[in-house]
Parts: structure tokens; C-alpha cells; sequence
């Protein structure tokens, strides 16, 4: 084991901290441990302090009456704040951060039981720590309850590997957790050395844990001095002894105050609003194997243990492992008495060599590798073993609040919007078929997508009129499948940290959700139709900021078009969200129409024109055709642009067709220009893609104009069979644009011209167009070896 580096005599300071008679008692502890748990209780009872301090958030001392509430654990009290922050460097404009930290709470957590114990004793119970908003700027952790001081540094691996335990989990359970004769002596003696090594080990200490110690520590010496009695403080082990050293004097690391810095006073003074609330929690949640990535992992395991140390039974696995058998039933895998017999016989040899007197937590995990797992692993496959003894492990507990524990703004909105309406949730799952031309219908529609925007749980969209595709828009519609579950409440308190309302939260969770997508167009597209769907009044400023901000980054022509072709529906079109002619987002068409030309423009020709950009040319011609009064340009500029490409030799043959039809569709282009630009493109390889662009934005126009026809036909009379061949793959696209009635009529068109009139029939041909294509070809390549050889003169005799 490498020697630590030099430090100060500790014994002075190790043996304050394990001092219970003094005046100011610190009992370290690990979140979520029950040794922990069961100890600080028989201390409480035994002490009888004047205040028990607790690590927590200060700022909900004044609802410290709720935790005494008949509430199911596990809960948490979460806190979070909005506030508003620089979008960009030197820039004026702010956008919002919302942000939110948990405190969890379960049966054996040392902070509840030492509430509980506190209160039958009717003792002053306070937390002390640091109000997480003021503390934010220095630290992004999703759960307070954490022990990310505790697993770090090079003591914790040190020692480790001279007790030959895997990780920090086993390395508390072999020193503290798997003890249940350790009295409060030894456990202190054991908890406070461990913690100040690692602390004495470790290089720095952050920022954030100095300037939350000194916080903790004003707390102690106020309170203190006022009781004039017993205090107990109960923090996280790593704190204790930095505590008692800014207190009395001992010399600690990390104690010096940090200063405050810039970032941090301008966080704090940057935020809006704040709040502090109850709300449930799960096992699953807790398990820092599956989210919580911190603290006791499954606890369904400690929770087991809790139970029987409050009975004052011996730890018995069995109910564990009967358990694992289920479960394993569960998932329709066998385990054979001869399985179960080689599990349980391997996990009390595996406690037995590691020193336990019964099977531990790692033993069992270990003993279900061993004994049942053959080769998956070798080749990182999962595991139905493994992933059952994880679930039984983990438990399935979950939180529920008692009824008159106080709630945010937005979860009362919501609540009375779901019964207004008559979307309350049932434990049984219901679909719900909405007409989106009927206002009462809208109005649900409306709430629905509001939550599921907020991430509501138990709300799903379950199919209905496709407005980002849109098509079928002669039936707008939509179904929603909802169903209560565990998560529901949770997931509205958790959405306030968006805004005490409803239209204030969705309009910031969107424009969130810009953040997360820079320089991408099409999901500005995604989210306006969204917010459409949510009501106008979800078109925020800031989300309508940050849309423009996404459409002027994108690089993408077909991407910007297509968040035009969105805008154009929503502001013309719409019947159902009532958006139409919303001054908020012409000045989002405008910006989309103008980039979209520039970076039509700007197209290379070897870029490919396939139907994106061909139908983002057709987006650009119907905004040019329907807004074009509130587009900001010059009449001919629109016009000039298409010129351009059109003669822009450097242009795919199909966009310089595409833009000789949309000249051609608004009346700035002769027909005898399109004539000359389609004998330009008169070869094999082009002709079908210039055709298609032509027809694609010119199809009006072109089915009625009997000479484009005429020269079309020409053209491909002078085609050989082979180069038929090549070409029809593209011409075949090309005539796609238009229906089999526009179809017979551009032929009859033809014939007239050509003064074919027949009142028969077209005859049908056998063999498909390939085939037909194909016989052509070998038929001229005949013909051709004919005259090659001179064989058209042979006497007809031979």
C-alpha cells in the first residue's frame, strides 16, 4: 500500500470527531446506508441533543412539517430555480436555464430516520446546507445524495486492492455495512479515519464543497450558540472533518473559504425564480446501477437488510434468493434445484472466504456469475441471470406523497386542466380519438400536447393526421393513449422548473430543446409545429428567437425549405392550430424564404438533385406565389435569381430545369426560352433530369402547351435505341409529376398536333416499358450489323 502524502498529525483531530460527550457531536454517514441509519438513531435516542443538523437544503427548513406526513417512501425534495443567462458571449440577449437537484429519501436513509428519531424526542430538527440555487454555478449534479467524495482518489483505490474488494461498494460493505455487532464507537472510529484519509489524500478539494462546508459550518456555530445545549450534525463522512475544523481551529485540507467568484455571484444574481418541493421516488431511480449513479446501489438488498436489523433477526439471504428464483420464472428462464443448489453453496463459500459470517450482497451477485453463467459474458451478451439478480436486488418500491403535502403552481394547473376537461387518469390505460375541427376536441388536443411536451408520464400521441408530413389533411384528427402511473405526479413537479404555468413551461422546454440542436433547421421545423399544436400562445419570443437563430446557421438548402414549407402551412393553411397569418411568424417565413434562395444559389452541381431539393424548390415557389406581399424583396429579385440558375452552367441539368419551370409558372419566361433550354439538355444523360425539375414546378403550364410536347417527341425520335435505353430510367421520374388522365390528355395533345386522329384506342403493349426499351436497342444494333455487312441487298430468293 503506497504512503500517503505528508500531513499533519490527525489523531487530535480523529479523536475530537469520536467524541460523544462534547458539546457538538459529528456522526458521518453514507447516503442511503442502513449501519448508518440504525446508528444514528440509537445515538438520538441516547443523546437526546437540543438540534439535530442535517446535510440539506436549508431553503425548505420552513416546510420541514411536511416530512411528517404519512407519506410512502421513497420521496425526495426537489429544488430548482430558472434563470437567465448571456445566449452568447458580449451579447445583450439572455436565454433561460432551468435546472433541478434532488434530495432522495428512503426508509433507511440516515437523514429521514434521523428526522423521524429527532421529532419523537421533539427535538429542533434543521438541514444546513447550502441552498442548491446558490451553489449551481460551481457544481451540475442531478442528486444531492450523492457520494462522488467518497469513490474518487487514489486512498479509496489504495485500499482497495490491499483488501481485495472490487470497488467502493464493497470496500464499505466489508468495513461498515456487513458488521451488525458495530457499536457507535467503532463505527465512528472507522467512518471518520476512512473520510479524513481520503480527504487528506486527495490533492484539492472543489470548489463547491468548500464554499457548502463553510456554509454548514456558520450553521453549527449559530446554532450552537443558541441552544446552548447537545448538537448533533449529520453530514456526508467527507464534510465532518472539514466542519469541526473551520469551527475549532484543527487543521484540515480544504478548509480555506473559496472566493467568490464572477461566474458564480452572476449565476446567483441571474436567477428568476426558485422553488422547493416534495415529490415520489422509486428503487429504480436510487440504484446507482440504473440513474442515480451515486450513492448504495440496489437497494432493494439494503432495503431487506434494514427490515431485519429493525427486527433484530440475523441477515438471512433466502427471501433473496427465493426471490431471484421467481423472477428468473418471471422471465421464462429455468433454474433447476441442482442450479439453486450450486448458487447457494457457492455464495457461502464465497461470504466464508471473504471473512463474513452470512452471505452478502456481492457473495450472491457473484455466487449467479459463477454457477450459472457459462460463455455470454466472454462476448459482453447480456444476461437474464444477471439482469434478474440486478432486479430483485434493486427492488421495486415506489414513492407515494400523502395527501395535503404542498404542490407547485404548475402541478395545480395542470391538475385542474385535466379535470376541466375530462382527461383525468385511470389506472386503466384509454385511447381518446379527438376531431381537431371541433373546438371542445382542440382544446383537449391542446392540453395533451402540452404534456406530453413537459414529458408528462402516462400521456402518449398514439397516431392521427401527420402534420410534419402532412398528408390525408382532408381528416385532421388525432388519437392519444393515457393511463395513470407512478411516475405521473413526479413528472409534473419536476416539469416547474420550467414555469409556474402551463404556457410558460412548454414555451421554455422548447425553447430548451433548440438549445440541443444548433444549426439544424429541421428540427426548428419539428419544434414550431409543436408549438403550434400546444396554441399560439406557446410561440414565445425566446423560441421564436432561437428558431431564427437555427434557420440563419443551417447550411442545408433542403433544410431551411422544408422549416419554410412548415411555416407556409402553419400560416396559411392551418384550420386546426390557429395560427393563420400570425404576425409572429411572418417574420419566420421571410428569413426562411430568403435563405433558402441564397443557399439555392449557392448549390454546386455536384450536388445531388434528388426530390428534397426538387420539393424544396416547389416549397419556394408556393411562398413566392401565396406571401409574396410580406417577403421583403423586390419583385424581380425572386425572378433574377431563378435566371440565374437557370443559365448557371454549373448547376445540376434538374434544378436548372426546376428553375425554368418556376420562371415559366409566375410569367417571366417565354416558352420559347423553356424550348431552348430543353434542345440544351437534348441528350441521354440529361434530358429525363431536366424534364423532371421542368415538370415539377412548371406542371400547369407544360401539359398545355402543345409545342413543348411536339419537342419532346422530336428529340426522342432522334434517339437510338440504346441511348432510349439510357434515358428512360429518368424520363420515366420525370412523368411521374403528372396523373394517367394528364397523362392521356399531353399524348392526345401530341397526336393533335401531328394530325394522328383515331377514335381507336392506344394499343396496350404486352411487355412493360424496360422491356419494350430494351427491344428497340437490340433491334437497332440488328439493323445496324446488317448494313455493317451489306445484307440489305440479298436476293430475296436466299
Amino acid at each position: 500500500m503506497p504512503k500517503r502524502d505528508p500531513a499533519p498529525d490527525d489523531q487530535p483531530l480523529i479523536d475530537r470527531l469520536c467524541d460523544t460527550t462534547a458539546d457538538v457531536v459529528y456522526f458521518p454517514v453514507r447516503h442511503h446506508s442502513p449501519a448508518c441509519a440504525m446508528l444514528v438513531a440509537q445515538l438520538i435516542d441516547s443523546l437526546k441533543p437540543t438540534a439535530v443538523l442535517i446535510e440539506g437544503p436549508s431553503d425548505y427548513n420552513a416546510h420541514l412539517d411536511e416530512l411528517r406526513l404519512e407519506h410512502q417512501l421513497p420521496i425526495a425534495i426537489y429544488s430548482y430555480f430558472r434563470a437567465g443567462v448571456p445566449a452568447k458571449k458580449d451579447q445583450a440577449e439572455t436565454e433561460l436555464s432551468h435546472q433541478g437537484v434532488y434530495y432522495p429519501f428512503c426508509e433507511y436513509s440516515p437523514e429521514w430516520v434521523a428526522i423521524e428519531h429527532a421529532n419523537r424526542i421533539d427535538t429542533e430538527v434543521r438541514f444546513i446546507d447550502l441552498p442548491w440555487s446558490e451553489s449551481a454555478g460551481d457544481e451540475r449534479a442531478s442528486h444531492r445524495y450523492a457520494d462522488a467524495e467518497l469513490r474518487r482518489g487514489r486512498y479509496v483505490n489504495a485500499l482497495c486492492e490491499r483488501l481485495q474488494v472490487e470497488d467502493f461498494d464493497d470496500l464499505w460493505d466489508r468495513l461498515i455495512e456487513s458488521h451488525r455487532t458495530l457499536d457507535i464507537t467503532d463505527y465512528l472510529r472507522r467512518v471518520h479515519s476512512l473520510c479524513w484519509n481520503i480527504r487528506t489524500w486527495e490533492p484539492s478539494v472543489s470548489v463547491s464543497d468548500r464554499r457548502r462546508e463553510a456554509f454548514m459550518a456558520k450553521q453549527i456555530a449559530l446554532t450552537s450558540k443558541r441552544t446552548g445545549g447537545k448538537t448533533l450534525v449529520v453530514t456526508g463522512g467527507f464534510h465532518s472533518s472539514a466542519l469541526l475544523a473551520r469551527n475549532e481551529g484543527y487543521t484540515c485540507a480544504g478548509i480555506d473559504d473559496p472566493p467568490a467568484s464572477d461566474a458564480s455571484q452572476a449565476a446567483i444574481a441571474a436567477i428568476i425564480d426558485r422553488g422547493i418541493a416534495l415529490t415520489t421516488y422509486s428503487y429504480e431511480r436510487l440504484d446507482n446501477l440504473t440513474g442515480y449513479n451515486a450513492g448504495m446501489p440496489s437497494p432493494g438488498f439494503y432495503h431487506h437488510a434494514w427490515l431485519q436489523r429493525n427486527q433484530g433477526q440475523p441477515f438471512d439471504h433466502q427471501p433473496l434468493l427465493t426471490g431471484l428464483v421467481n423472477s428468473l420464472r418471471d422471465r421464462k428462464q429455468t433454474l433447476s434445484t441442482a442450479d439453486l443448489i450450486a448458487v447457494e453453496t457457492s455464495a457461502r463459500a464465497l461470504a466464508a472466504l471473504r471473512g463474513r459470517q452470512h452471505v452478502w450482497r456481492r457473495d450472491l451477485i457473484d455466487a449467479v456469475t459463477s454457477s450459472l453463467i457459462k460463455d455470454e459474458l466472454e462476448y459482453d451478451c447480456e444476461s437474464p441471470f444477471i439482469d434478474a439478480v440486478h432486479a430483485v436486488l434493486r427492488g421495486d418500491q415506489r414513492g407515494r406523497l400523502a395527501s395535503g403535502t404542498r404542490i407547485p403552481p404548475l402541478v395545480r394547473e395542470i391538475q385542474q386542466q385535466i379535470e376541466t376537461l375530462g382527461l383525468e387518469l385511470t389506472r386503466r390505460s384509454e385511447s381518446i380519438e379527438l376531431d381537431l375541427l371541433d373546438a371542445e376536441d382542440v382544446q383537449k388536443s391542446r392540453l395533451l400536447h402540452q404534456l406530453s411536451v413537459l414529458e408528462i408520464k402516462g400521456i402518449r400521441h398514439d397516431g392521427g393526421t401527420d402534420f410534419l408530413a402532412r398528408h390525408e389533411l382532408e381528416r385532421l384528427w388525432e388519437k392519444w393513449k393515457r393511463r395513470w402511473t407512478p411516475e405521473f405526479e413526479s413528472s409534473c413537479i419536476e416539469a416547474s422548473r420550467y414555469g409556474i404555468t402551463i404556457a410558460e413551461a412548454v414555451a421554455a422546454r422548447l425553447t430548451e430543446e433548440t438549445h440541443h440542436h444548433q444549426r439544424d433547421a429541421a428540427m426548428a421545423a419539428e419544434l414550431l409545429v409543436k408549438a403550434s399544436q400546444c396554441g399560439a400562445e406557446s410561440l414565445s419570443k425566446s423560441l421564436l428567437e432561437s428558431l431564427e437563430r437555427l434557420i440563419a446557421s443551417e447550411p442545408r438548402f433542403a433544410a431551411v425549405a422544408q422549416t419554410l414549407g412548415h411555416l407556409l402551412f402553419l400560416y396559411c393553411f392551418d384550420e386546426a392550430f390557429g395560427t393563420t397569418r400570425l404576425p409572429q411568424l411572418q417574420r419566420l417565413v421571410c428569413q426562411s424564404f430568403a435563405r433558402s434562395l441564397w443557399l439555392l444559389e449557392s448549390l454546386g452541381k455536384q450536388t445531388p438533385a434528388d426530390g428534397s431539393i426538387l420539393r424544396s424548390m416547389q416549397a419556394m415557389l408556393e411562398t413566392y406565389r401565396r406571401v409574396g406581399d410580406v417577403l421583403e424583396l423586390d419583385e424581380n429579385e425572386f425572378a433574377s435569381v431563378m435566371a440565374r440558375i437557370q443559365a448557371d452552367a454549373h448547376k445540376p441539368p434538374a434544378v436548372r430545369g426546376a428553375a425554368a419551370g418556376t420562371l415559366w409558372t409566375i410569367g417571366r419566361a417565354s416558352p420559347d426560352r423553356v424550348l431552348e433550354d430543353l434542345m440544351f439538355f437534348a441528350n441521354p444523360d440529361h434530358l429525363g433530369d431536366f424534364l423532371n425539375g421542368l415538370f415539377t414546378l412548371a406542371r400547369e403550364v407544360a401539359q398545355r402547351h402543345p409545342p413543348l410536347v411536339r419537342s419532346i417527341d422530336q428529340v426522342l425520335l432522334r434517339f437510338g435505341g440504346d441511348e432510349f435505353q439510357t434515358a428512360l430510367p429518368s424520363l420515366r421520374l420525370a412523368f411521374t409529376s403528372f396523373t394517367p388522365r394528364e397523362k392521356h390528355h399531353m399524348l392526345s395533345t401530341l397526336f393533335d398536333s401531328l394530325g394522328l386522329k383515331s377514335s381507336k384506342p392506344l394499343i396496350h403493349l404486352p411487355a412493360d416499358e424496360a422491356t419494350a426499351a430494351e427491344s428497340l436497342a437490340i433491334e437497332d444494333r440488328l439493323f445496324e450489323s446488317i448494313a455493317k455487312y451489306g445484307l440489305e441487298q440479298i436476293d430475296e430468293r436466299l
